[in-house]
């Protein structure tokens, strides 16, 4: 087995829907250049999701988090995920001052660099029918539920996993003292469960298929899901509610939501107004890369940075 160096956080496997000839047309913000790179080397860093190596007190700080953080339903989830996540600290504490010979020492690297790597490709298979939507009757296979329960865990996952939404979580850790900059790539494991129940058990969830018949296609980006109400903030401070928007291709998009609505499947048919509202949003939540279905697009949004 190898060890996974290039680790993705946005699935490549969603972002093909943008290419052609295996290249995806991708605005560089920081550059402000265009390219055409293979998906397969974009929305990546080295090491993303590598396990950290904490101390004893770290770990149960973290425990305690879980126990304090998690629902009744989501808790046994959560506390495997912690298993998990610390099984490279314990090991690393138990062979403390043993003389490990070269295969343990590589099945230890592995253990630390592949670990949460293999769990996101877990957390991918769960989105294939979702980025496979082409008709709004595709959509029908939610109404199984441990269909929806899956795929709101891929859902919530990858609107969680990006660079994006790192940088937002470091902020929130950064406030408090007890909150270790390593639980980073913990936290965002911890507040997906979270949705994805909600989403699948507590809310009235509905999607809205956002069809484009329009000559402007949608775009996407390294941070492709957003919620539409994250401006909207309770009394503490927190975000009142979600509405997810997701672009699925260039002319398919969904929206998943629980506020009013009669049916659990709703079908829009948008203007062009209505899609560039949606790429602005795109592009105004977007970290690093911007990414459309030509060099064309992408020029206009080349002139906003």
């Amino acid at each position: 087995m190898q060890v996974k160096k290039n680790q993705h956080y946005v699935w490549k496997e969603y972002l093909k829907s943008w290419t052609e000839n295996e290249k995806i047309p991708a605005l560089i913000k920081k550059s402000k250049k265009i390219a055409q790179p293979n998906p397969n080397g974009v929305a990546l860093q080295g090491y993303f999701y590598a396990l950290e190596e904490f101390t004893q007190e770290e770990e149960i700080i973290l425990k305690e988090l879980v126990n304090l953080w998690s629902k009744e339903s989501t808790l046994k989830i959560n506390l495997e995920f912690y298993e998990t996540f610390t099984s490279y600290s314990k090991l690393k504490r138990l062979t403390k001052g043993i003389d490990l010979n070269d295969e343990l020492k590589e099945k230890l690297n592995l253990l630390r660099t592949n670990t949460m790597e293999d769990s996101h490709l877990i957390f991918e298979n769960f989105g294939k029918k979702i980025i496979n939507i082409r008709k709004f009757e595709d959509l029908n296979f939610l109404d199984e539920e441990m269909e929806l329960f899956f795929t709101m865990i891929y859902i919530s996952f990858q609107y969680l996993r990006t660079k994006n939404m790192q940088l937002k979580i470091k902020v929130a850790i950064d406030k408090y003292e007890y909150l270790s900059p390593k639980f980073l790539n913990f936290l965002p494991f911890l507040y997906a469960t979270g949705i994805a129940d909600s989403l699948t058990y507590e809310k009235q969830t509905k999607f809205i298929f956002l069809e484009n018949t329009t000559e402007i296609d949608f775009i996407t980006s390294d941070q492709p899901l957003i919620n539409n109400k994250i401006e909207e903030l309770n009394d503490n401070g927190t975000i009142a509610q979600m509405e997810i928007y997701y672009p699925i291709t260039p002319r398919i998009g969904l929206i998943i939501h629980y506020q009013e609505q009669n049916e659990k499947y709703r079908k829009i048919s948008l203007n062009s107004t209505e899609v560039n509202k949606y790429n602005k949003t795109i592009f105004n939540h977007s970290n690093e890369f911007i990414f459309a279905s030509s060099t064309e697009q992408l020029i206009e949004y080349k002139n906003c940075l």
